[in-house]
């Protein structure tokens, strides 16, 4: 199952092999970590993309152009996220918040992380891509949980683009 190519990687990160018992359980299950972290690697920077154009052209430019503003909160969907994201109330807050939570989780469990990889070795969470070529996926229990809160962490996060144009916005607005 070792490639040239991972074992190349794994020691250029000077990651050694986990050397815990596996679940089998966990194994069996395999299949579709794989295929949620291959989906990650090939989406996480096309939602990044689409978050930041989003966070840029409703939340943000609408501070700077009274037409564009004007056009935006014309637009149900698009006003109801500009007056959101611009006051940082409601689903913001709520997003924040899971985010954090999240985030936390994955610094308080940083032994449990697949594959031998060790954030504070290899410098941070491994990208999407990493995990794929790296092939950090779990063998137990502890390390599935962490891939899974990993994995929702990935995708949420994207739409952190949001949050940091509403912030701006926030910020730009007069009197706020």
């Amino acid at each position: 199952m070792s490639s040239p190519d991972r074992d190349r990687l794994r020691k250029l990160w000077e990651m050694t092999e986990p050397v815990q018992s596996t679940d089998p359980g966990v194994l069996r299950r395999r299949k579709y970590q794989e295929a949620a972290a291959k989906w990650l690697a090939k989406w996480s920077y096309p939602l990044q993309a689409i978050f930041a154009a989003t966070g840029f052209s409703v939340v943000l430019l609408p501070m700077f152009s009274k037409n564009w503003r004007s056009a935006i909160e014309s637009t149900p969907v698009a006003a109801q996220i500009f007056r959101e994201f611009s006051n940082l109330s409601g689903w913001p807050i709520v997003l924040l918040f899971v985010l954090l939570a999240l985030l936390s989780f994955m610094n308080l469990n940083v032994n449990d992380y697949p594959g031998g990889w060790h954030p504070t070795r290899q410098w941070g969470f491994p990208s999407p891509k990493q995990t794929v070529a790296l092939e950090l996926y779990p063998t137990t229990r502890a390390e599935e949980r962490v891939f899974w809160v990993n994995f929702v962490l990935g995708t949420i996060g994207t739409s952190f683009w949001l949050l940091g144009f509403g912030a701006c916005a926030f910020f730009l607005k007069p009197g706020g």
